[in-house]
């Protein structure tokens, strides 16, 4: 909810921004996976899995921040598990919400 509300709706723009940061964090999650996945990336290294972990947990982070819908309140907690704990179930979960946010082509 915005505090706009109070002075007669949100912005236009909030769906707009709302579907970029799904966007961006789907990209992000796919591109870890991907690295994840791969046989010719080396831990620690750039594009590694290890390497891209920070960047999906901090778009997991503005996700969790705007709490615009149902599936972004608990993305943090269940990205965290997933690219820190190799937690499946909750990789799970962030890819079925990047499928119901329409970007299920962006992961795997």
């Amino acid at each position: 909810m915005c505090a706009a509300v109070l002075l007669g709706g949100c912005s236009a723009s909030e769906p707009d921004e709302t579907r970029a940061q799904w966007r961006d964090y789907c990209a992000r999650l796919g591109a870890w996976q991907e690295a994840r996945n791969s046989l010719d990336t080396l831990p620690g290294r750039p594009g590694s899995a290890e390497a891209l972990a920070p960047a999906v947990i901090s778009a997991a982070g503005v996700l969790d921040r705007s709490r615009r819908d149902q599936d972004s309140v608990h993305v943090l907690d269940d990205t965290a598990s997933a690219v820190t704990e190799a937690d499946l179930v909750a990789e799970g979960r962030v890819v079925s919400s990047c499928d119901r946010a329409d970007f299920e082509t962006l992961v795997r």
